[in-house]
């Protein structure tokens, strides 16, 4: 009978050890899961914005839709001044031109445009949330964008309704929120 106790004592124990130990690990697991995927987030939404400032250069706005947004990401031009000699130099002629660069040439080439609309790891079925507007700062006007996560995976940013997010519709501010 004695050994029996110990044999269910050790079981037990075993049972609680392989319990506490796959509490913590799947902490960390998910942990790790929320950092990947935040990160490829982050990566979209970085893109985006550059997308949306190189935009609002040529359009003096911002995008309010993904189609406009990814169409002058694909096939947008974009005006860049050369100049070659130096106007400090008083012996040396100065030449001004202009010429229209593709934008996806100049600032997306290794970047699949298409895809950029939708949220990592939902299998091009999730959309990010874009919204763009104006607002009166100091009685100037200023262009403003939003572009959002709309659906989190962490679940403190499910909970807090904090979102990654690059720029603002309330404020002039370009940055995104895990800055």
């Amino acid at each position: 009978m004695k050994y029996v106790i110990r044999i269910v004592l050790f079981v037990i124990i075993a049972t609680l050890a392989y319990l506490n130990f796959n509490t913590v690990d799947s902490d960390i697991k998910y942990t790790a899961e929320v950092e990947m995927r935040e990160n490829a987030v982050i990566e979209k939404l970085s893109v985006l914005k550059e997308g949306q400032l190189a935009y609002k250069y040529e359009n003096k706005m911002f995008a309010d839709n993904f189609d406009d947004l990814l169409d002058f990401m694909e096939n947008g031009q974009k005006k860049i001044i050369i100049q070659s000699g130096s106007a400090d130099d008083s012996t040396t002629v100065v030449e001004i031109s202009e010429k229209l660069v593709s934008v996806k040439e100049l600032l997306f080439s290794d970047v699949d445009i298409a895809k950029l609309r939708y949220l990592p790891f939902h299998a091009d079925s999730v959309e990010f949330k874009i919204a763009s507007g104006e607002i009166d700062k100091n009685n100037v006007t200023v262009p403003v964008f939003e572009i959002k996560d709309t659906k989190p995976f962490s679940k403190d940013r499910q909970k807090n309704d904090n979102p990654l997010k690059v720029g603002s519709i309330f404020e002039a501010n370009y940055n995104g929120n895990w800055d």
